[in-house]
């Protein structure tokens, strides 16, 4: 009697397979991740909301910043793991060696569900609620920020040998600081809107994205010959799409972030809210944007 072919199912199809085969995002699951993101954030805001929290509040913007640290950093020794660094550095003998040794031994940083997107994102998510209601409890709002740089910091020593293609990321940074600039200064003039922190942190986190993403693919990308891709199936259509390369891409993050910056600046609604929804775009844009920045001073 012959088998049954075997019929790969939409779960391994759409979510499972892309993670391991390396082929990045696809519509379906891209589509399912934006809407499970936009309910959790949904139900976190009002849960938070009716505690009182303040989002405005500098506690909450340090505490962001340190596990947007820790999530893109972690993920960039996922990648240095799977390119079988950890596995040579821990050869190299020494004390330092013994140290990769039994990070490698670990499986810490292995690849897997929970250490690649989105699985690392939504560990490090849980992580900064935990932080934040465990600060809440002990009425310490500074915890979480204290939180994220404790676990922060040994990820990034641990990275720091493997640290080398400085001049890429200069160039990524001066571009991103070049057209943040731009975008303050076209909000303005033209828009007419007094740009507070929470507002440059929307733009500055979505051109580094953008600017990372250009350099990493058509510039270091090209010269190293290492084969990177854009994972993201809109981004990879924007950037593929013309001569201009992701140096289009670029310039549509920087001009939308502008657009939700001059949007979210004209809306009624309360500071917590507004700066919520910035910081929101913030991470959607510093933390890919580290990433990529970080996988490329690493050269994996």
């Amino acid at each position: 009697m012959s088998k049954k072919p075997y019929v790969e199912n939409p779960i391994e199809q759409y979510f499972v397979n892309p993670i391991f085969d390396r082929t990045g995002y696809n519509a379906v699951n891209t589509l399912t991740y934006a809407a499970i993101a936009l309910l959790s954030l949904y139900i976190v805001w009002r849960l938070l909301k009716a505690n009182n929290f303040n989002f405005a509040g500098r506690e909450f913007l340090y505490g962001t910043a340190a596990f947007v640290l820790l999530g893109s950093t972690s993920r960039v020794l996922t990648d240095l793991s799977d390119a079988g660094a950890i596995k040579a550095a821990a050869m190299q003998g020494g004390s330092l060696g013994q140290l990769y040794a039994a990070l490698d031994s670990s499986d810490l940083f292995h690849y897997g569900y929970l250490t690649v997107s989105p699985g690392i994102y939504i560990v490090t998510a849980l992580l900064f609620l935990l932080s934040i209601g465990a600060g809440m409890k002990m009425k310490k709002p500074m915890f979480p920020a204290y939180a994220g740089i404790a676990l922060w910091l040994p990820c990034l020593l641990l990275m720091l040998p493997f640290m080398v293609n400085f001049a890429y990321l200069l160039l990524a940074v001066a571009l991103a600081g070049i057209a943040s600039f731009a975008a303050f200064s076209a909000l303005r003039k033209f828009g007419k809107i007094e740009l507070g922190l929470h507002h440059k942190l929307a733009i500055a986190g979505q051109s580094l994205d953008g600017a990372a993403t250009y350099v990493v693919i058509d510039i270091f990308g090209k010269l190293s010959g290492k084969g990177y891709f854009e994972q993201h199936v809109l981004s990879a259509g924007i950037g593929e799409s013309t001569p201009l390369g992701f140096g289009l891409f670029f310039a549509v993050k920087v001009a939308l972030a502008a657009a939700i910056v001059y949007l979210v600046g004209k809306e009624d609604m309360g500071e917590k809210d507004r700066a919520l929804v910035l910081i929101v775009v913030a991470i959607m844009g510093f933390a890919p944007g580290m990433r990529d920045l970080l996988r490329m001073l690493c050269g994996t």
